[in-house]
């Protein structure tokens, strides 16, 4: 009906106009879609809105079977696990780890599958601050459990080895009692000396085999920590990992023979069992081979000790694993800042994984820019901030961080040798230097988001002695790939910032134009009906009718080109959040009563019918009443424009609830449903062929809807083609 234009039905737009759309929903979906996590969306209430491939694939099963019949809220299984509160704080808008937790979908599907699964509530902001859904990230533990499972009946199968190996000590030793006896018993008795040599080669028979039947490998020292005696899986062991045959061992010093020991862990352990004359088990690293072992020393009457051990690598590994996945996902997801998480990255990893830890990442223009340096000693630390200063290294470098980085290719270096740091370094400081490090092993690997290289992490074994293998390359490549994702998403979110902060930017300077320029041309055009009406009172002189009619064309010219200024100038004002709102008490039934008089010359001179319905005396809306009294006169305005001679303007209001309606209806042209929106749109001019003669800006139902929705409230139209118009004022009621 009327030339202005809408906005989103349900929208409740601010003052300035939104940030725009463009790419990064479409890769945020696309993250979501394509991620091998298992990440689904719950609303307030608890029911799932969407859910990627990850999370049917993990569970087994089909969102679209749930999606009815399920709220995360009632699920009796997390209830029953204690995770309700978590699960409530997250849609209070907390971010929460939940602890691992065995999950039983055939509970709410009836078939399906078991799992383990590690959670992570992130809770989800609309434009207001408040939680508007909650998504939920599963990481899969499912494998890693059974893993620790097979570990756990490993260790308890260990156990029994164990504690047989002892019975069979203590056999042992009981058996060289008897010996001793023996012995004893053939001084004693020279006649008995032959049967109980016979039962000495006996019992030693039995204690060799008793040692030999142990699965584990197992050796003895003895007080001065010669090598005793070493069992066939011992022997395996040494001639492979140390190329050392168990002859060449028999009769040396364990300390000799393996120096790199000296000082360890390992060390500690053995010489605590033969001084407490105690049972000590415990789990050791050996840097050398880059693998864990649980060790269990029995303490021998001669003052040496026996020990065996088991290779544990693979379950510590998985720990390890899990362990700085879950830290590292914590750390890159607590902020938007990467310079900041990046480092904070490196730091974990130092010493643990890696005596220091280097962050490299593409900056502009492709120059490459080292974003953290980690290490124990901060002194170091800043060493090597000077040296990178000093030497920073050739960006065309087929190998280390520029290579891996050119080629998206990691580069895994178990062992550095001299001959490695000769041929990759030319300058002779520089080469004095890093020798001075005493570097042992490398991983350099790329961050990679969306097929992109973002940059490098570098791991680096030094003083600690470690040796990098392939299950360190998979963690390594495991912690750049979520660095990465981090990376990128908050280069995203930067430059998404940066766009908003532009638009807005063009936004305020338009609207500043449109309010200056306003001013400007209205000072003209005020002296353009001035001058017209002084010349039309004759101060100029005698004016014949024919002059005054074309004064008075003048001037109504004048008039309307002021009111589309005037028009322009208001939602300029609104866009740039210029508007002054008084929020007071105001009785409808005085406010309806007084539009009366303000548009019955317009009423009458187009021969309409005005009907304004008395209102309840005691109803009252909260809401600046100038600002009321301009909605209405702009609708009726638009209604007396659009409604033939002998059609009907009526006026009404009720109350509901907190609510207060005040409604223009007319009999005019009416407007056609798929453009009831578009008339709140500014600028927008609609079915100018219904309205010749009453063209304007656009503005007029737009300043009104903001106007409106400023106060706490709402502009809405009902019509259709020659059934009139409805326009409904919705403001809040006060008692």
């Amino acid at each position: 009906m009327s030339s202005d234009s809408p906005r989103t039905a349900n929208e409740t737009p601010p003052l300035s106009p939104a940030p725009p759309h463009g790419g990064a929903a479409a890769i945020g979906r696309a993250l979501f879609e394509q991620s091998p996590l298992s990440t689904v969306v719950y609303d307030p209430a608890g029911r799932i809105t969407s859910a990627n491939a990850a999370f049917e694939r993990l569970f087994g099963l089909r969102v679209a079977d749930i999606v009815d019949s399920y709220s995360i809220l009632e699920d009796a299984q997390l209830a029953e696990l204690g995770l309700q509160p978590a699960i409530r704080r997250a849609f209070a808008g907390e971010a929460v780890v939940l602890p691992p937790i065995r999950y039983d979908a055939t509970r709410v599907t009836g078939g399906a599958t078991t799992t383990w699964t590690q959670g992570y509530f992130y809770p989800v902001h609309d434009a207001d601050g408040a939680v508007s859904s909650v998504v939920l990230v599963h990481v899969d533990l499912t494998a890693s459990r059974a893993a620790e499972d097979a570990l756990r009946r490993q260790s308890a199968e260990l156990e029994a080895q164990r504690e047989a190996l002892e019975e069979q000590i203590e056999e042992a030793h009981a058996l060289a009692e008897e010996l001793r006896q023996a012995n004893d018993a053939l001084l004693a008795a020279t006649e008995q000396a032959a049967a109980e040599r016979a039962a000495a080669e006996r019992a030693a028979r039995d204690v060799g085999a008793i040692l030999e039947s142990i699965g584990d490998p197992f050796v003895v020292h003895d007080a001065e920590w010669r090598f005793r005696y070493i069992n066939r899986p011992a022997a395996e062991v040494f001639g492979a990992s140390f190329n050392t045959p168990a002859e060449h061992l028999l009769g040396r010093v364990l300390w000799d023979v393996y120096p790199d020991i000296v000082g360890t862990k390992m060390e500690h352990e053995m010489r605590r069992a033969a001084a407490g004359r105690e049972l000590v088990i415990s789990e050791v690293y050996y840097p050398r081979h880059g693998n864990w072992s649980e060790i269990h020393c029995h303490p021998m009457p001669d003052g040496g000790v026996a020990t065996s051990w088991t290779d544990i690598t693979a379950r510590k590994r998985a720990e390890e694993a899990e362990h700085y996945l879950a830290q590292a996902t914590a750390i890159l997801a607590s902020s938007l800042d990467y310079e900041v998480t990046l480092a904070a990255l490196a730091r974990l990893v130092v010493p643990a994984l890696a005596d220091w830890c280097t962050v490299t990442v593409v900056g502009a223009g492709g120059a490459l820019q080292q974003l953290a340096v980690a290490h124990v000693d901060p002194t170091k630390v800043d060493w090597a901030h000077e040296v990178q200063r000093r030497y920073p290294g050739n960006p065309d470098s087929p190998s280390g961080v520029a290579g891996v980085i050119r080629t998206g290719k990691a580069e895994l270096i178990s062992d550095i040798t001299p001959e490695m740091l000769e041929a990759e370094i030319r300058d002779p400081e520089y080469l004095r230097l890093i020798r001075g490090l005493g570097l042992r092993s490398v991983i350099i690997v790329p961050l990679v988001a969306h097929d992109r290289v973002l940059g490098a992490l570098s791991l680096i074994a030094a003083e600690s002695g470690r040796r990098y293998g392939e299950a360190d390359l998979a963690l390594a490549t495991e912690l750049a790939r979520r660095a990465a994702l981090a990376v990128d998403n908050a280069r995203l979110h930067r430059e998404a910032v940066q766009a908003r902060a532009v638009a807005e930017s063009a936004n305020r300077a338009k609207a500043d134009f449109l309010a200056v320029m306003s001013h400007e041309l209205r000072t003209p055009l005020n002296a353009i009906g001035g001058y017209a009406q002084l010349i039309e009172m004759g101060v100029r002189g005698p004016v014949n009718d024919e002059q005054r009619e074309d004064l008075e064309r003048i001037q109504r010219s004048q008039r309307h080109l002021l009111g589309l200024i005037n028009d322009v100038l208001n939602y300029a004002k609104l866009e740039a959040a210029r508007v002054e709102f008084r929020a007071e008490r105001v009785p409808v039934r005085p406010l309806l009563d007084g539009l009366e008089d303000l548009v019955a010359p317009q009423v009458a001179a187009k021969g309409l019918h005005y009907d304004c319905c008395d209102a309840d005396p005691d109803v009252a809306l909260l809401g600046d009443e100038e600002k009321v009294r301009q909605i209405l006169l702009n609708l009726l305005s638009n209604a007396i424009k659009f409604t033939p001679a002998g059609g009907t303007i009526r006026v009404s209001a009720d109350a509901d609830g907190d609510v207060v309606r005040l409604r223009v209806a007319d009999t005019g042209v009416g407007i056609p449903d798929d453009q009831l929106e578009r008339i709140f749109e500014p600028f927008v001019q609609l079915a100018r062929g219904l309205s010749t003669g009453h063209e304007g800006t656009g503005l007029g139902l737009a300043i009104s809807r903001d106007l409106a929705r400023a106060m706490g409230g709402d502009l809405a139209a009902e019509s259709g083609p020659g059934q009139g118009s409805t326009f409904t004022l919705t403001l809040p009621r006060v008692r």
